[in-house]
C-alpha cells in the first residue's frame, strides 16, 4: 500500500494498470487481488479516484490521508497533496507514459527516480526532464516524446541545454513513435544524447538498442 500511495503522489496519478503490473503482476488476474485492494483504499480514503474523460478510465490520486501516512515515514518526498483539478487529465497521455516508464526501470532494478513534480514543485527547476534516473551516482535526464512534436529549432535548444548541463551524465530521448534520422542528425554531443522508440525500449528492456549520429549500444552496456 506504502509503495502505491508514494508513486501516485510523486506522479500525480496512477491508473488501475499500472497498479497492477507494478504491484501484482505476479498475481493472477482471476483472483481479483489488485481490484478488491485498490477498492479498499479507495473506501477508505486513502486513494482519490477520478474519471478522465480523455482516456475514458479512472485514475487514483494519493488522498490527503495516503499523504500523511507517507510522512509519518518521511516518503511524502516534500510535496503537498495533489488534488485533481477540472484539468487534470490535458497532458494524461504523456504522463501515464511517463509513469509507465519508470515502472519499467523499476523492473530491471534501477529504483532512483527523481519525478517531474519533484523537480518542479520542490526542486524549483525551470527546465525540468520528465525524470531524472540515478545510476551510481550518474544522473540521466529522460526526455519523453510522444511523437515528434517539435519543430527543429526547438529540439535543437533542448540539445543544447543538456550540452552544457554538467549535471547530467547522460540524456536519454525516448520517443513514442518512430525516430527521425533528421533529429538524430541535429547538432548535440553524441556522448551524452541517446535516442530510442518507446516500444523497442518496453519490448527488449536492457536489450534495446540506443542509438545517435555516432553508433549504437545496448542499454546495458550503456549503464
Amino acid at each position: 500500500d506504502i509503495a502505491v500511495f508514494h508513486l501516485a503522489h510523486e506522479q500525480r496519478y496512477l491508473c488501475y494498470n499500472q497498479i497492477s503490473e507494478g504491484f501484482w503482476k505476479e498475481r493472477s488476474e482471476d483472483a481479483k487481488a489488485c481490484w478488491h485492494r485498490v477498492e479498499k483504499l479507495v473506501n477508505a480514503g486513502y486513494l482519490t479516484k477520478e474519471y478522465s474523460g480523455k482516456m475514458r478510465m479512472d485514475v487514483f490520486f494519493a488522498s490527503e490521508k495516503a499523504v500523511e501516512v507517507l510522512k509519518k515515514k518521511s516518503l511524502d518526498s516534500g510535496l503537498p497533496v495533489m488534488k485533481p483539478s477540472r484539468e487534470f487529465d490535458r497532458n494524461i497521455v504523456h504522463d501515464l507514459h511517463v509513469t509507465n516508464l519508470r515502472i519499467l526501470f523499476r523492473e530491471m532494478g534501477l529504483v532512483q527516480w527523481k519525478s517531474e513534480r519533484i523537480l518542479w514543485e520542490r526542486d524549483h527547476l525551470y527546465h525540468k526532464p520528465d525524470g531524472v534516473l540515478t545510476i551510481r551516482g550518474k544522473k540521466i535526464a529522460i526526455e519523453f516524446e510522444n511523437g515528434i512534436t517539435k519543430g527543429i529549432k526547438r529540439y535543437q535548444e533542448l540539445f543544447e541545454y543538456y550540452d552544457d548541463h554538467e549535471g547530467y551524465r547522460f540524456l536519454f530521448v525516448i520517443i513514442r513513435g518512430d525516430t527521425r534520422d533528421w533529429l538524430m542528425g541535429l547538432d548535440y554531443d553524441a556522448r551524452k544524447t541517446w535516442f530510442v522508440t518507446y516500444k523497442d525500449l518496453v519490448k527488449q528492456k536492457e536489450k534495446a538498442l540506443f542509438e545517435n549520429k555516432r553508433g549504437a549500444f545496448e542499454l546495458s552496456r550503456l549503464l
